[in-house]
């Protein structure tokens, strides 16, 4: 017996010692006409239980009325003609709730899926099944699983994403501009090879283009191969091109692609299923289903009318198999966290509804959502596995404040959202504990383990959720400070870890947005937080969140934080241990808004030199009582301060220590402090791991270490080189990326890549290609992380330059915003400027070595000595240029940007900087 059958036992002995006056079963075997009174089939089948939980359902309705209802679901699947939905009769009462029970002798499944008849395996290795349904346009499906696992729709490529060549159409300088062009959000251009106008059934095909915390679904309307363009039926929400040139996308759903153990193609015009089994499976022996619902259970109330749906309880039951679909392929299929899909079981107007040991699993969207007027409703040691999207929604994601044409009808106002959560169309009060949510955003990559919109009075508790896209635990759906219904929302002793993956970006293990007094963000673990590019966080209050305490966490081994406050106000955090990020410790974002917080009392641990980061400069903050340590080498910043110089130009970190917490072993990631930490004299409390994740029955709470997952690769730990760097290329691969530097840019025709043949000595250089119509001028680009804070800073390298090329090179610091030193542009007549002086210039064709010389540090006089000796030619000196700032004094970041707006190559070789007294 598994552990929710075991669980569901136990609830169901206790439920007997209740003696319900009315009793249905609901059994395999069973038959609408009988009674549903007995729990088996009477010897001469006159009787018994019933065969549908429809049947079950009306029989409960009318007995409700006068007694206490019970529905026992005996073991076995129950395949439903449609969604099985729960009206404002089907309710009990405070006292006698009306109790679905799963019996306890195996699964009882609720499923919208019907078993594939039929497959057979042909001398291609390939499983068909001709599905005459299919064929005759009444069924079509999304998704398949086969033994319980969900089958891969044939994609391209199998792993991993192609990448476009850029928007459709060029953007124009002027990025607020972009609105305008044609075709923006409707397609874009694609590398030769990629997609195939020849496809079958192209108008089924569906692309998945990534943005950046967003994934949007398309149609396909036109593939023009010759032209390298791909238009779409429907738009996405952001621009294409707009977070990255080389954007990347999958297409879903091609017979081309069906190439893989596991996958398969379903062909809408022939009505053939196709699969290609992984090793071992067999016709004969497996389990094939398909879905055909979208939903399992509707609970269809009314809050606003005062119609509800009050006082069920299921227990022990499991739902499965519900699809995704859209009718409508030519609107947007985009946004945040995937928040306009339904659920698979949804509640709308319930009051006191409970789900208890209960299982929903292989569906295509959300697997729940508690919608508008939904109060005092529980989920309970629940597990929610295989979804296309999130775990659970609470809420409502849209609201309006004042009556308009969107809320009413008959010309009457509509109840609205209320701030304080007690209007009856409000949703809140609810408990999500003791739940495990995981494997998520199959299709719908932003999908949430658990989502709080407007909403208030919600406990998101003791659960487990991991293995995501995006992030673990989200609340508020305001961005700034406007009013918000979301407040006193509670989340408190989750393991929340394994998110991202490096699909999405703009993440945290917990995530909030707008003002949300009263609520707490308490005693979690969070850990392994991976983003595609930027913002893989633990705690991240984004937009306007204010007046949020999190404390008594446990952060570690994320990408690039433990803590980010974009902007925000009146938010604590205090008594967390942040540990390990690979990028930088603390961040906080924005100054030109009100951005208020409390940092105080925090153990920050980590092994490398970015305590703080990005904007503390105007001391709308109080940060205090904190122990930081890094095992770097180099000494930690904050704000690129010094520890000596940040206490005294911020006035910050008075009674603050820099010292060794005393963890037992930190690498081990052991967070229990060793006796006498100096953590004891800032009055810091130790954070105990108990209490966090899942509780009850041993066979519960070891289900999550039966996961099996990949390596989750979060990138290595972040060095800025105190050495310097010496890159002449020869050691990378022709093709590849400049190993020693980060490249960004690329795409749309774009790139820095190592080429061999052209070099200033040796046999490799780094070329730089730049194309029209890109996103940013300053693409590609590539930049070197240093940490050059004493002595005299040399830099030198050689450029080849060509007609129409530009390049850029500049030094930075890494304060926020930075300040810049030497910059120098070498334009596209070879014209050589410092700043806004023109210097001389160099020949196309030909090899240049430019050197630039500037004192760091107390030496640091704003000034930097330049020399530019063309190939053969005579060495142009010149001294005491201006910095682009004259604040430069450490130089952290080397860039190298290719800033043509038309098609230009130049190369770069012998790229060497360094720092000496």
């Amino acid at each position: 017996m598994n552990p929710y059958a075991r669980s569901a036992a136990v609830l169901l002995t206790a439920a007997a010692l209740a003696a319900p006056a009315a009793e249905f079963h609901v059994a395999p075997g069973g038959n609408d006409a009988w009674s549903g009174r007995a729990a088996a089939p009477s010897a001469d089948r006159t009787d018994g239980p019933f065969a549908t939980p429809d049947r079950a359902r009306d029989a409960a309705r009318a007995a409700a009325a006068r007694e206490p209802v019970t529905i026992r679901v005996h073991a076995g699947t129950y395949e439903l003609a449609g969604p099985l939905r729960f009206g404002p009769e089907d309710s009990g009462s405070p006292q006698h709730p009306v109790v679905w029970a799963a019996t306890g002798d195996g699964p009882a499944v609720i499923s919208g899926g019907r078993r594939v008849a039929g497959l057979r395996a042909g001398a291609d290795g390939r499983w068909t099944a001709d599905l005459p349904e299919v064929r005759a346009g009444r069924r079509y499906f999304h998704q398949l699983f086969v033994d319980g696992r969900r089958a891969v729709r044939a994609r391209i490529p199998n792993e991993g994403w192609l990448r476009t060549e850029g928007p459709l159409a060029a953007y124009p300088k002027d990025r607020a501009k972009t609105e305008k062009l044609p075709g923006i959000r409707h397609g874009f251009r694609f590398r030769p090879g990629d997609l195939k106008a020849s496809w079958a059934n192209p108008k089924d095909v569906n692309l998945f283009l990534y943005h950046s915390w967003t994934a949007s679904l398309h149609w396909l309307d036109a593939i023009d191969e010759a032209a390298g363009t791909v238009r779409f039926a429907n738009p996405c929400g952001w621009p294409v091109g707009w977070w990255e040139n080389d954007q990347r996308y999958v297409v879903d759903n091609v017979r081309e692609g069906l190439d893989a153990p596991g996958e398969w193609y379903l062909d809408r015009a022939t009505g053939r299923l196709e699969y290609l089994p992984r090793p071992g499976e067999d016709p004969a022996r497996t389990e094939v289903v398909a879905p055909v619902l979208g939903q399992l259970l509707v609970i269809d109330g009314d809050g606003a009318a005062g119609r509800t749906v009050h006082d069920v309880v299921f227990r022990g039951l499991s739902f499965r198999h519900a699809d995704w679909a859209f009718s409508n392929r030519t609107g947007s299929v985009d946004g945040q966290a995937a928040v306009a899909l339904r659920a698979a079981v949804e509640l709308r107007g319930a009051h006191r509804v409970a789900f208890e040991g209960c299982e929903i699993a292989h569906v295509g969207t959300y697997a729940m959502e508690l919608g508008p007027g939904c109060r005092s409703n529980r989920i309970e040691r629940c597990h929610l596995h295989d979804l296309g999207a999130g775990g659970i929604k609470v809420g409502e994601f849209a609201r309006q404040s004042t009556p308009s044409k969107s809320n009413t009808v008959a010309g009457v106002a509509t109840p609205q959202l209320t701030m304080d959560g007690t209007g009856p169309r409000d949703t809140g009060h609810t408990t999500v504990d003791n739940c495990f949510i995981h494997d998520g955003g199959h299709v719908f990559p932003a999908g949430i383990g658990v989502i709080v919109g407007h909403s208030a009075f919600n406990a998101v508790t003791r659960n487990e959720i991991s293995d995501f896209y995006y992030s673990a635990v989200s609340v508020g759906w305001v961005w700034g400070f406007g009013k918000s219904a979301a407040h006193n929302n509670r989340i408190e002793g989750n393991h929340l870890h394994h998110l991202g993956w490096g699909a999405l970006s703009d993440m945290g293990g917990v995530y909030t947005l707008g003002p949300s007094p009263g609520t707490v963000v308490a005693h979690n673990h969070i850990h392994h937080v991976n983003a595609y590019s930027y913002g893989g966080w633990g705690l991240y209050t984004d937009e306007g969140s204010s007046d949020i305490v999190m404390e008594n966490n446990l952060v570690h081994d994320t990408k690039s934080g433990g803590f980010h406050q974009h902007y925000g106000r009146g938010n604590i955090i205090r008594n967390n241990i942040l540990a390990f990020s690979r990028e930088a410790q603390v961040q906080r974002s924005r100054e030109d808004l009100s951005n208020s917080v409390i940092f105080v009392r925090n153990l920050v641990y980590c092994d490398n030199d970015r305590i703080l980061i990005r904007a503390w400069r105007n001391g709308d903050y109080h940060v205090n009582s904190n122990i930081y340590w890094t095992t770097a080498p180099s000494e930690p910043l904050f704000d690129n301060r010094d520890w000596n110089e940040w206490r005294a130009t911020s006035g910050q970190d008075k009674d603050s220590r820099l010292a060794d917490p005393g963890f037992v072993d930190a690498a081990a990631r052991d967070f229990r402090l060793r006796p006498g930490s100096p953590a004891e004299q800032i009055g810091f409390r130790p954070v105990s791991l108990d209490g966090i994740g899942l509780y009850g029955d041993p066979a519960w709470v070891a289900l999550p270490k039966a996961v099996k997952r990949p390596e989750f690769a979060l990138p290595a730990t972040a060095e800025r080189s105190d050495k310097g760097i010496d890159d002449g290329f020869e050691s990378t691969a022709a093709g590849a990326k400049a190993a020693a530097a980060q490249t960004a840019g690329e795409g749309g025709g774009a790139q820095a890549r190592i080429v061999e043949g052209v070099a200033a000595s040796g046999r490799r250089s780094l070329k730089f290609t730049d194309a029209a119509g890109l996103p940013a001028s300053h693409c590609p680009m590539i930049s070197y992380a240093l940490n050059l804070r004493k002595g005299v800073a040399r830099a030198s390298f050689d450029v080849r330059m060509e007609p129409g090329a530009i390049l850029w090179h500049e030094w930075r610091d890494a304060a926020h915003p930075y300040h810049a030193g030497p910059s120098i542009r070498i334009g596209a007549k070879g014209d050589v400027t410092a700043g806004k002086a023109r210097i001389g210039t160099v020949p196309h064709g030909a090899w240049t070595r430019v050197e630039i010389a500037y004192p760091l540090g107390a030496a640091s006089t704003g000034a930097y000595d330049l020399r530019i000796t063309p190939a053969g030619g005579a060495t142009i000196v010149h001294t005491n240029l201006p910095s682009a700032t004259k604040e430069f004094r450490s130089f952290q970041w080397a860039g190298f940007i290719s800033a043509a707006t038309n098609p230009a190559v130049f190369h770069v070789d012998n790229v060497s900087i360094s720092a000496a007294p």
